[in-house]
């Protein structure tokens, strides 16, 4: 189904300290080209630009095997509904941005997002190591990057604000620079100029783990909400 994205287990697993890969990145890529997520053990962002990539806490970006494992990853293929080009646009006005050409509350939206960045906030984890540390105190450790007048691609999703315990909720970006030497999850961007492109998606399918530990966890975070924009920003 052209139209879906498949997503390989939840946020809220994600959160709750599922840090074990247990997707290979093999069967993975049969659903698409297209994405984002995280390595094993959250040794690094995955961004899925046609191949798959990893930018770790080291700044070393790679392409990823088959053979490697995914604790959380969201593929899609990405044939834009339509490309524009914007201007003055930064990760606090992208809804404004988008929403002049579709309603968006209610759907999910493929996002790509191309050009120089005036100025672009990037972070990587580190690698972790069992017994797993809280999500919170992984991120705590993380390096963040501000760099200025970089040029590259924006890969993610728009996710409905009812569906923020599959998904996070609102946009969630990441981004691979042209030379395939930067890359990281998105906390800010700013650009002058840039092409948008999106691509409305009307189908989810979601891959749960089969692992013992996922089907024993606790996933029931009161605080759940929190510790997502915590991370996610």
């Amino acid at each position: 189904m052209k139209k879906a994205i498949v997503q390989f287990s939840t946020i809220n697993a994600l959160m709750a300290g599922l840090f074990d890969g247990v997707f290979s990145v093999g069967e993975a890529k049969k659903y698409g080209d297209f994405g984002l997520g995280c390595s094993h053990a959250l040794a690094g962002e995955v961004i899925v630009d046609h191949d798959f990539l990893e930018a770790d806490g080291d700044k070393a970006v790679k392409v990823m095997g088959d053979n490697e494992l995914l604790p959380f990853v969201q593929v899609t293929t990405f044939q834009p509904d339509k490309v524009v080009d914007i201007t003055d646009v930064c990760k606090s006005n992208l809804y404004a941005h988008l929403a002049h050409y579709l309603p968006l509350d209610n759907v999910f939206v493929a996002v790509r997002i191309s050009g120089q960045f005036d100025e672009l906030k990037i972070r990587r984890p580190f690698a972790q190591h069992k017994p797993y540390p809280s999500v919170i105190k992984v991120f705590e450790q993380q390096v963040v990057d501000t760099v200025e007048n970089v040029t590259g691609t924006l890969i993610g999703f728009w996710t409905p604000e009812f569906f923020k315990e599959l998904s996070v909720a609102g946009f969630h970006l990441h981004f691979i620079d042209t030379t395939r030497k930067l890359g990281g999850h998105v906390i800010d961007f700013s650009a002058s100029n840039a092409e948008l492109a999106y691509e409305c998606k009307q189908s989810v399918q979601i891959a749960l783990p089969e692992s013992e530990e996922y089907l024993r966890k606790n996933l029931k975070m009161d605080d759940l909400n929190k510790v997502i924009k915590q991370v996610e920003n």
